[in-house]
């Protein structure tokens, strides 16, 4: 019986062994999901866009998701890479997988239905099936109901130079934080684009939201709401402004309630 019980053991020790992978990250999403549905453990590495969960940021980083190379990714000796939409040149992809190495590419959610439906994909690939159908269960009750429209106004900031700045319209994951919280996207036209300093002007926000790794490259909060293009701006000249985390503000991931609370306390301290 002993016997017996050990033999088993031992073949699902090789067993689990043989399929257990060593995974590289290429997209801040796919490791939040990956971390959040319990398949952390697996990960070898992640890319520099990775900034959730906390645990993660002990890992080797191989570059920033757009900009990979396949010596960096190689050197952590994965079994298995998971890249975002957008990863990467296709000729750093072709190498990796020339190795022998498998190389999952996923879409960028943009929407919440998408963002299910990358966790659910995930925990299927990483047999963790499990795991995601719970993560879903639990945003889906975390999630509220979408609030009335307000009379609040803002503005998402994605980056700003001397001579305008790049904002978040439709379809893009700030305006989604935008409609749960029922504030009004004065950027209209769909994706990012670029508004001269008249046009922020005459948008007249209520107040600004901005990624933190936009604001840190400027100097920080003051120096950011003291830009040129700003300038004539109300809400600019009183720094009414909202920093947030980038991945939670740009990316869909399991945090996205986090970010809509965090939006939603903002705009009621300056009502």
């Amino acid at each position: 019986m002993k016997l017996r019980l050990y033999l088993l053991v031992a073949l699902f020790t090789q067993s689990f062994a043989a399929h257990a992978e060593r995974i590289a990250i290429a997209g801040g999403t796919l490791t939040d999901i990956v971390f959040a549905i319990g398949a952390g453990e697996q990960v070898v590495a992640i890319d520099t866009s990775s900034t959730s969960p906390a645990r993660a940021q002990s890992l080797p980083k191989v570059g920033y998701y757009r900009d990979l190379s396949a010596e960096g990714v190689l050197s952590q000796s994965p079994s298995l890479v998971l890249t975002l939409e957008g990863s990467g040149r296709a000729e750093v992809l072709t190498q990796l997988k020339s190795t022998g190495v498998r190389v999952n590419h996923y879409p960028k959610p943009t929407q919440v239905k998408e963002l299910f439906a990358l966790i659910d994909r995930l925990g299927s690939d990483l047999n963790k099936q499990q795991h995601a159908r719970a993560l879903i269960r639990k945003l889906q009750q975390q999630l509220p109901e979408k609030a009335a429209l307000t009379q609040t106004k803002a503005m998402f900031i994605l980056s700003a130079s001397e001579r305008g700045i790049l904002v978040a319209g439709s379809d893009t994951v700030p305006d989604i934080l935008f409609n749960y919280a029922g504030v009004e996207n004065l950027a209209t036209e769909a994706g990012f684009k670029p508004y001269n300093i008249e046009s922020v002007v005459a948008a007249d926000p209520d107040f600004i939201v901005a990624p933190s790794h936009t604001v840190d490259s400027l100097g920080g909060k003051k120096k950011f709401c003291q830009l040129p293009s700003l300038a004539l701006v109300p809400a600019a000249q009183e720094c009414r402004l909202l920093v947030m985390d980038s991945l939670i503000s740009i990316g869909m991931t399991s945090r996205l309630p986090e970010a809509i609370a965090q939006l939603s306390a903002f705009q009621r301290e300056i009502l």
